[in-house]
Order: structure tokens, then C-alpha cells, then sequence
């Protein structure tokens, strides 16, 4: 048994150096954790068994150390720690603990029985250090010590729970980490940064964050998801490499964190040894599920892992309880949302895994293949079961999914056997970039995969029509023309006359945006008249909504009722609301036209309900719009000039504006001059507030629903979606990294910050940090 393995009371065989108080002297200054650590010496004064759990690397044992040294003043008969890093033979814990008591060589045979009782009535802190390889043994000393020592504590640090009555697991995540958007000034904040720039000191003595390298250190600290261990690996480096190099290197060259320490566990020593100690603790069964989920992205449900990662060698019927258990073994992050449990590979975890899954290109891309395929389907299930019960659920799990989609569609671009799968998923998710406010990104994509894809193929038609509409209502109208150009050729040439239908019904959208609403009526009749003996339902019904808004921007109320009546015939009979919401927007715009109020104000409520829980940030720009609009023409000026700073900022969370609608803005320019009637400096506070709504607050006033009135005293308050980004800001997130938390676009999480900033008299993202964490320790008093 090695010395170095025994750590204790001063033994004479320690050749660790240890304090007064038997716990290791630390050859760095401890950084960070500041609120883990409270929370821990509050444990450890209440409770007897508590286990730090967490991935390799995360600084376990350090924070044991830490927590143990400011609570020893509470044991009057001292703390034992005990390293069982190095230590093969769990037999010999018995024998570690007893030498950590003092006794050396004075008991034949060390057992829990002879531990126990040389512990007897003392007041003690038993600390056990690194116990996930020795689970079996540790749990008998710990389960022994617990009933027959009263007045001894066990603290415990594992990668897996050690599964004992009265445990307490207490996981240690990576470390906060600035986001993209972080100021300089906040970088102080954020745990990750201090490690980094304490060790990188220590090897660089001149190096500093400042404003020519502060992204840099930033997206290095996201790189290695905050994991202490890897960004003291990645400061060593600082002796050969510039922090620009380390990053440039890191993705091509994952081994480069191995080597350049000395001391220490050996799985210590490097990234790839710490992942290899987790790794080697894993069943062959828990290593192959492992190697697999390295494929997703962002996270995985559970049926998504059973659909992707079960074959003959991994039964579906054993990938839940093989996902517990990586759960259990902190390789995976167990996350809930909205009652739905998802799984989530830190990075540097998910690269290990990819590099286990067998070490051959082919099988990661088979797998990554599998993935592409899955979720291929899931798309086109949700939407195209655009009628089928339940459909609003799937489309909040497809957001859960965001991640997941984007990995599918760059595989889909990187390799060009897959390019048409790809555009087929893309262009299938033209509804979805609509109702998330995603036309960006949807261009983005179906761009990328129209460049891979051959010309001949037939789902090209598909992807130009589905990028046009797109372009059309971003303002692009000349691009547009020549992709619908194209479409049509293609349509012509394989004899796809539903594709030529959907190439009329962009011209017709095409016709909107350019005011020729006679045009755009006649061209989206057509399509949907070919549509719907095609049997193409939802095409049908998108026509017809589409005819819904331009027969009431043309005044004619006659043909608007009959096309509102054919579109509930094909939606209200499914419970489907996407659809018919737009067609309730359009019958209460058309009430407002004729001077019916009341009815005008109830037919836009209900719409916006219906979009309210499908979270159509479009939709419910152009309801609040509306609303907006009645409140103009009420006489309720205040309210609609808020109301007309919400629907701004909602637009511009998608990168619109509503000048590229003639028809909508001619009303909109209408309505502020009215709005203006209330005087210009009221009126442009109250567009103010409104534009600094969140989407949330922003719906409930146009509801009119009971919360305070902006400039209220309780309007000040931050409300619970608020206090959600504070806490993600504090963390460091990005604006990015939040949207994608909480199913957000960036831009409502840019708003959401600006009104939380406004409200607490704040400039800085710094500053909600400090007050979130001025909050947390007066919550936790």
C-alpha cells in the first residue's frame, strides 16, 4: 500500500504534508463555490452522512477539504480524512481509517467493527475522499459508523452516490461561466474565470483579463463547460501556447489538456485520465450508452435515447436503468422542465464519449446517422399530426429540441448523402420558424442544404418555396422571385402539381407584401382550391388563413366570413389552434375595420389566449398589434401607445418590422398618430414601458388581466420569468445559452434583461449578478 495513500492525525507514515486539524494542506488558494460552501457547513452541522457527487474534475475534493476545515471547530475530537485515490484493495480502507485514528500496527486486522469501536463516543468528522471505486466497502464502513456511532458525521466525495440510509448527495456542478455578452467589468463575478486567471497567473505572471482577450477567456471557460479540473490543465498551457492558440486547438486536438502537471492523483493529471477513471468505474453496458448519448446535443429524453442507442447489445428494456445510472455516476446531468426529465453530457464528457464510440469515423457517423433519422421523424410527425390530439405538446418538446435539430441538420450539410433528408426536415419546419420567430435561422439552414442538394432532386421545390416565404417576409423580394422561379421549373419537370400549388401560394404571399391585395387574393385562391382536391389539408388551410387576412385588409367582410367558416371547418373540429387563431386575428381586424369594438376586442382576446401556450411569437406580435390598435381607436390612448411599444419589441425579437407589411403598417401609422393625441412625452414614455414588456407582462396587459399597471409600484417588482434569466445571467449564461434554456428567441431575452435592468435602476449585467446573489444569501438566511 503506498504512504502517499494515508493521510491522518499526523501519522508518522503520511507523507502528505497535513494541518493541525488532519486535514491535507492545499498547494493553491481554494477559488470560488462561495454559496456551495454555505450550504455544506450548514449541513454538516445537522445532518451525519453527506456526499459531495459530481463529474471528474469538478473540485470535490477540494471543497470537502474546504467545508471540513470551517466546520472542525465543531468536532471537539477532531476530522479524519482519508484518500482513497490511489487505493486498490478495499479491504484496506479498514486499515487507512484506523492508521488516520492513530493506531499504527496495534490491531491484528482492521474491520468495520474494530473501526466503530475505536471511534465509540467521540465527536468526529469522518472524511472519505474519492470513494466511487470502493462503493461496496465505503457503504459498509459509512452504513456501520452511522448506526453505532452516534456522534460521528460522515462526509463522502464520489462520482456516485454511495446508496446509504440517510444520505445526503449533494451535487457539484461545473462552475459559473460568463456568457458571449458578458462586460468586461462582470468577468470578476463568474467562479470559472477566477480559477482560470488565479492558475494562468501562476504560470504567466503578467497574464490579465482585459478587453483585448476577455472573449477569448470566456469562450475558453465554455468550452470546458467551467470544469475546474480542465481549466487548471488549460492554464499550464499558457507556458507554450497563446490563449488563442489553446482555443484554436482544443476542438482538432482534444488530448492537448493531457500532460503538464505533475503531482497529485494520476487521474488527475490529465483531462483524459479524469474521464478515464469515470469511464473505467462504468459497466461495458454504461460505457456503450455512454459512448452512444455522445451523439446528442443539448440534452436527450428518454425516448429519444431508447430510439437511438437501443440494438441487439443494448436492449431498449435496459437503457432507462443504464441512464440512471450514469445519472448516479455524475456522467450524466439529470434536468427537469415543464414535468419532462432530460439528460445532459457536459462537453468535455460528450467529447470523451465520442471518442470511445469504438474509435472509428464510421460507427460515430452510423450513430450520428441514427440520430439525423430520429429526429428527421420526429419533425415530421409534429408537423405533420398538425391536427392530432396533443399537437401543442410536441411542439414545446421539438423546442426542448432545439440543440438536437441543429446537430441533425449540420450533419445533414457535412455530408451530402444526407443533404436531401436535410431539407426535407428543414423545409418541414417552415411552420415551426414561423411560430418561434426563428425566419433567421430557418433561412440559415434551408440556405445551406439548397447549396448541397443536386437540382434535379424533387424535395428541392420543397426547400426553395419554404425558403422564399421566408425571404418574402424578411423583405427579400427579389431572391424570392427567382427561388420561386426555380421551384416551378422543378415542379414542371416531375409533374408535381401540389408543389406548383405551394409556388402560387408564395406568389400570393409575395403579392401581400407588395399591397397588390386583389393579386394576392386571386393567386391564394387558386392554390388553395388545387390544394384541397390534392387532399393537402394543411396547405389547404395556410391558404385559406393566408386569404382570411387578405380579404380583410381589402375591406370585403362577405368573403372573409366564408373563408373564416371554411377554416373552421378544418380546424375547430381537431382542437387545432395555429391555424385558427390567425383566422379569429383576421375576423377581429375586420370587426375593428367595420367599427365594431366590442366584438373586435373579444375576437383578438381569444386569439391571443389560443397563442399564448403555443408560444407563436408572430401570432401574438400581431395580436397585441391589433389590440393596439382598438385601444387607439377606443379612446384608450395610454394603453395603446404601451401596447404599440410591446408589439415593436416583438417584432424586432424576430428581426421584423412591420414597414414590410403595407397593409399592417398604414394601420399601425394610423393608430400611433392617434395614440399621439395624448401628448408626445406621454406618449413616448408609455411606448417605453411597453417596449420594455417581457413577452409574458406583454401579453397580460393586452388582456387587460389583473397585474400592476406600468409605473405602479409593484411594477417594479421583477416578475417570475424575470427572476429565472437574473439567475441565469448570474450564472453567466449567454443570451444564447438562456433562449435556448427557456425556449425563448435571443432577442426576447434581450428585452427581458433590458426591463429587468430598467426596474432594478441597473446598467450592467455585473450588477444583476451581485443582486442575485445578495437575493440567494437572504433567501438562505
Amino acid at each position: 500500500m503506498p504512504a502517499s495513500t494515508i493521510t491522518g492525525m499526523g501519522s508518522p507514515h503520511s507523507v502528505s504534508r497535513v494541518t493541525a486539524g488532519g486535514l491535507p494542506a492545499e498547494p493553491t488558494r481554494f477559488v470560488g463555490r462561495s454559496r456551495e460552501l454555505k450550504q455544506l457547513t450548514r449541513l454538516l452541522t445537522n445532518e451525519r452522512l453527506i456526499t459531495l457527487t459530481g463529474a471528474g474534475g469538478a473540485g470535490k475534493s477540494r471543497l470537502a477539504i474546504q467545508a471540513a476545515t470551517r466546520v472542525r471547530s465543531t468536532f471537539t475530537d477532531g476530522v479524519i480524512y482519508v484518500s482513497l485515490a490511489d487505493l486498490q484493495d478495499g479491504e484496506l480502507l479498514y486499515q487507512l481509517v484506523g492508521e488516520a485514528l492513530g493506531y499504527h500496527g496495534s490491531v491484528h486486522r482492521w474491520t468495520a467493527h474494530t473501526v466503530v469501536a475505536h471511534l465509540g463516543d467521540s465527536r468526529r468528522l469522518l472524511v472519505l475522499d474519492n470513494c466511487e471505486h470502493l462503493i461496496g466497502v465505503c457503504a459498509e464502513l459509512i452504513e456501520a459508523v452511522l448506526h453505532t456511532c452516534p456522534d460521528v458525521a460522515v462526509l463522502a466525495t464520489s462520482r456516485e452516490p454511495v446508496m446509504v440510509l440517510g444520505e445526503n448527495a449533494f451535487p457539484i456542478l461545473p462552475l459559473e461561466v460568463p456568457g458571449p455578452d458578458c462586460a468586461l467589468e462582470a468577468f470578476g463575478l463568474h467562479d470559472a474565470v477566477r480559477l482560470f486567471v488565479e492558475r494562468a497567473v501562476a504560470v504567466v505572471p503578467e497574464f490579465a483579463v482585459n478587453e483585448a482577450n476577455h472573449r477569448a477567456v470566456a469562450e475558453l471557460c465554455r468550452r470546458l463547460d467551467g470544469l475546474p479540473l480542465a481549466l487548471e490543465l488549460a492554464a499550464v498551457r499558457l507556458r507554450a501556447l497563446s490563449l488563442e492558440q489553446i482555443l484554436g486547438l482544443l476542438s482538432a486536438r482534444p488530448e492537448l489538456l493531457d500532460g503538464g502537471r505533475r503531482g497529485g492523483p494520476a487521474r488527475q493529471r490529465t483531462l483524459s485520465a479524469s474521464m478515464s477513471w469515470s469511464y473505467d468505474l462504468c459497466s461495458p453496458a454504461e460505457q456503450l450508452l455512454w459512448a452512444r448519448l455522445s451523439v446528442f446535443s443539448g440534452g436527450v429524453e428518454i425516448q429519444a435515447a431508447e430510439g437511438i442507442c437501443a440494438d441487439d447489445e443494448l436492449p431498449v428494456g435496459v437503457i432507462l436503468p443504464l441512464l440512471t445510472a450514469l445519472v448516479d455516476k455524475s456522467i450524466l446531468i439529470r434536468e427537469e422542465h415543464s414535468g419532462r426529465v432530460r439528460f445532459r453530457l457536459l462537453e468535455t464528457v460528450r467529447q470523451f464519449g465520442l471518442s470511445r464510440l469504438d474509435g472509428r469515423d464510421d460507427d460515430v457517423t452510423a450513430w450520428r446517422r441514427r440520430h439525423c433519422r430520429w429526429y428527421v421523424d420526429i419533425v415530421e410527425q409534429t408537423m405533420s399530426g398538425w391536427r392530432a390530439p396533443g399537437h401543442p405538446e410536441r411542439l414545446s418538446m421539438l423546442r426542448s429540441d432545439v440543440s438536437n435539430l441543429r446537430a441533425a441538420l449540420e450533419f445533414c450539410v457535412e455530408h451530402p448523402q444526407d443533404a436531401a433528408v436535410g431539407l426535407q426536415m428543414a423545409s418541414s419546419l417552415y411552420h415551426y420558424w414561423l411560430m418561434s420567430g426563428l425566419l433567421g435561422e430557418g433561412s440559415y439552414w434551408l440556405d445551406r442544404l439548397l447549396a448541397v442538394v443536386g437540382e434535379s432532386e424533387p424535395v428541392r421545390a420543397r426547400g426553395l418555396y419554404a425558403t422564399a416565404c421566408l425571404a418574402i417576409l424578411r423583405g427579400d423580394l427579389r431572391d424570392a422571385e427567382r427561388m420561386l422561379g426555380e421551384a416551378e421549373d422543378l415542379c414542371q419537370r416531375h409533374g408535381d402539381k401540389i408543389g406548383s400549388a405551394y409556388v402560387v401560394q408564395a406568389l400570393g404571399l409575395k403579392a401581400f407584401i407588395e399591397d397588390d391585395t386583389a393579386l394576392a387574393s386571386s393567386l391564394l385562391a387558386e392554390s388553395v382550391q388545387t390544394l384541397d382536391a390534392s387532399g393537402d389539408h394543411a396547405g389547404a388551410t395556410y391558404g385559406t388563413v393566408l386569404y382570411c387576412i387578405m380579404s380583410m385588409l381589402s375591406g370585403e367582410s362577405d368573403r372573409l366570413a366564408e373563408a373564416h367558416e371554411r377554416c373552421r371547418e378544418m380546424t375547430v373540429p381537431y382542437d387545432e389552434s395555429w391555424m385558427w387563431s390567425f383566422s379569429l386575428w383576421a375576423m377581429g381586424m375586420d370587426a375593428w375595420n367595420r367599427g365594431d369594438l366590442v366584438t373586435a376586442s373579444e375576437t383578438l382576446d381569444a386569439a391571443l389566449r389560443l397563442k399564448r401556450p403555443l408560444q407563436d411569437l408572430m401570432g401574438i406580435a400581431e395580436c397585441i398589434e391589433g389590440i393596439a390598435w382598438v385601444m387607439a381607436t377606443s379612446n384608450k390612448l395610454q394603453r395603446a401607445a404601451v401596447l404599440l411599444g410591446a408589439a415593436e419589441t416583438a417584432w424586432e425579437s424576430m428581426g421584423l418590422h412591420i414597414d414590410t407589411i403595407p397593409g399592417f403598417n398604414r394601420h399601425r401609422q394610423d393608430s400611433a398618430k392617434v395614440a399621439r393625441t395624448l401628448g408626445e412625452r406621454p406618449f413616448q414614455a408609455a411606448h417605453r414601458q411597453g417596449r420594455l414588456l417581457d413577452l409574458d407582462e406583454a401579453i397580460a396587459f393586452a388582456l387587460d388581466e389583473t397585474r400592476a399597471e406600468p409605473g405602479s409600484p409593484d411594477a417594479t417588482k421583477p416578475t417570475k420569468r424575470e427572476l429565472q434569466i437574473a439567475e441565469l445571467v448570474a450564472q453567466g449564461r449567454s443570451n444564447q445559452s438562456i433562449a435556448d434554456e427557456l425556449m425563448l428567441s435571443r432577442r426576447t431575452v434581450e428585452a427581458h434583461i433590458q426591463h429587468l435592468l430598467a426596474k432594478l435602476g441597473f446598467n450592467s449585467r455585473s450588477q444583476v449578478a451581485a443582486w442575485v446573489a445578495q437575493r440567494n444569501a437572504a433567501l438562505d438566511r
